[in-house]
């Protein structure tokens, strides 16, 4: 299987803006990919010491994203190597999240999956449930004008490592569902955008949200 890897720099894909992308269209999304840190603490990172790899927002139209910690993580308490999945009110930006925080080796591969049903933000480690947040009455995800990046998501931080085997549903998978994701089973159902990155171009399977590549390069 082809691998998209992102130098950390300035490299990302951009898929444009489109309604299925969005909590707020039914409620409901599942968000599912591989990735790879081949760092621990990242060159370009937010000034508290994390990147979006993967998320649709931006100033004014914040909708949801997942974050890496750096391992030097600058937050009170620290926060290292913490992935989280995150829901934001599209301004000034208020978000929930939900987290696992647990060793991680420069290098491995994990497959994470963020799951937003209207109430709570879940997240699953290799096909495993870990946390849940509730967010009713503090965020309504609303459909923003942003596009869904990988790599990044509004250009104040970027990934280096890896990044593949990309879906998003338009409703809420059920945890024998993710572990059947991990494994390598896609349910179809409520499908909106699978990635499988290994075209030179952004490729959705289902046809409907087709994007970017600017400068992260594949390796086979």
């Amino acid at each position: 299987m082809s691998t998209l890897e992102f130098d950390g720099i300035k490299d990302y894909v951009e898929i444009p803006d489109d309604a299925g992308l969005s909590v707020a269209t039914t409620g409901s999304l599942t968000v599912a990919a591989l990735m790879r840190p081949d760092v621990l603490t990242f060159p370009n990172a937010e000034s508290t010491g994390y990147v979006h790899w993967l998320g649709k927002g931006q100033i004014g139209a914040q909708e949801w994203t997942f974050r890496m910690y750096n391992e030097t993580s600058t937050d009170v308490p620290p926060r290292p190597n913490r992935i989280s999945f995150y829901v934001f009110n599209p301004q000034p930006g208020k978000g929930v999240g939900t987290y696992f925080q647990e060793p991680v080796q420069a290098g491995e591969w994990i497959h994470v999956t963020g799951v937003a049903d209207g109430q709570t933000v879940s997240i699953y480690k290799n096909g495993v449930f870990k946390r849940s947040e509730s967010y009713a009455g503090v965020i309504t995800p609303q459909h923003g004008t942003a596009p869904l990046r990988f790599g990044t998501r509004d250009f104040n931080s970027f990934f280096l490592g890896a990044i593949r085997g990309v879906q998003i549903w338009s409703r809420v998978l059920t945890d024998a569902e993710v572990q059947k994701v991990f494994s390598g089973s896609i349910p179809t159902d409520g499908l909106v955008a699978e990635y499988r990155l290994d075209k030179d171009i952004a490729v959705d399977t289902t046809g409907l949200h087709s994007g970017q590549i600017v400068g992260a390069s594949w390796v086979l």
